[in-house]
């Protein structure tokens, strides 16, 4: 079937997933609502929707199979356990919640009902992420022993990103997505220290929220991850390095937009033929898929992992308040 899905929310990410699912089969984007009603008067015109007066009048809507929330991370967790005790399936944008509480409410609801539920970590579908995943579990890295990564975020569009009780700030909006990512690839964080501060951004330094930090986590596995977080830097990306007993990896999303990787004893360097395609084209198609019945949902982030995330970098937080190392 065609999956009829609502968008709750039209800003900047909003956008991205309009585009992303001009090229997904099975699915497509019927309705749409903001409580800014001409943001979502716009996005309607642009993308040819129909609108709705709120996101009550979107679950009320028996045409609507799925909502895509990308509305203020403070609204995750309950615009989520409301969209599913209506019936819908909910793909919802990073963080599940702002708190430990909230995500817990959340992985309680995603329990006691069939619909899909599904988080926005666009890494886990980002190529060559899924490679180095399957490369990691093969052992083609041997043991792993550490890994380096930075993200690369664009200056915020609007000031309640910065806000700690909105956004929750660089850490906990943006770093989440490798608060994801390093524990799919590497295990359960242990402990957690993080450095960092209000460096540049107005919004940042009148919020007292970092613009830049530097989180380094032990993971349960023995593996140490060091990861750089920016909000600065005028561009986005991704990169990551892993070093294992047996090879290496290194990936650059943007810069390369492929992986090399390198094996003692076997062939040296290699640069596997991976094109590039956009996550969040893959997270759609792969949570469409999902609703339709056609994939297990493995390669997607569980409730309780998308906790995990958020454990992580409120870790993260914690640790830079406190300047101490923190369990998640």
């Amino acid at each position: 079937m065609t999956v009829r899905i609502a968008v709750v929310g039209t800003g900047r990410i909003a956008r991205v997933h309009a585009e992303a699912y001009r090229h997904v089969a099975g699915g497509r984007l019927t309705t749409c609502t903001d409580p800014v009603e001409a943001a979502a008067k716009s996005y309607a015109e642009d993308y040819g929707l129909d609108t709705r007066e709120d996101f009550e009048a979107v679950l009320a809507d028996d045409d609507v199979d799925a909502v895509l929330l990308a509305s203020p991370n403070a609204v995750h967790a309950d615009q989520t356990i409301a969209a599913l005790a209506a019936g819908k399936h909910v793909f919802c944008q990073k963080p599940i919640s702002l708190t430990l509480e909230d995500a817990d409410r959340v992985v309680a609801a995603a329990g006691n009902t069939d619909r899909i539920l599904q988080h926005g970590f666009m890494l886990r579908f980002t190529p060559p992420l899924p490679q180095l995943k399957q490369r990691i579990v093969d052992g083609d890295l041997g043991d792993p022993i550490a890994s380096r990564a930075a993200v690369f975020g664009w200056e915020p569009t609007n000031d309640w990103f910065y806000d700690p009780s909105q956004g929750g700030g660089v850490i906990l909006d943006t770093l989440v997505h490798f608060g994801d990512l390093v524990q799919w690839l590497f295990g359960p964080a242990e402990s957690i220290y993080t450095a960092g501060g209000a460096y540049v951004l107005d919004g940042a330094k009148r919020h007292h929220s970092p613009d830049n930090a530097t989180v380094t986590v032990t993971h349960e596995t023995g593996v140490v991850t060091s990861m750089y977080v920016t909000w600065t830097a005028g561009h986005g990306n991704f990169t990551l390095e892993a070093y294992g007993s047996g090879g290496s990896a290194t990936v650059d999303l943007v810069q390369a937009q492929a992986m090399r990787t390198f094996a003692k004893g076997g062939t040296g360097w290699g640069f596997p033929d991976l094109v590039w395609d956009y996550g969040y084209r893959g997270e759609q198609q792969y949570f469409v898929d999902r609703v339709n019945g056609t994939v297990d949902g493995a390669q997607a982030a569980t409730p309780q992992q998308a906790r995990d995330a958020l454990a992580l970098v409120l870790g993260a937080q914690r640790s830079l308040d406190e300047g101490r190392v923190v369990k998640p």
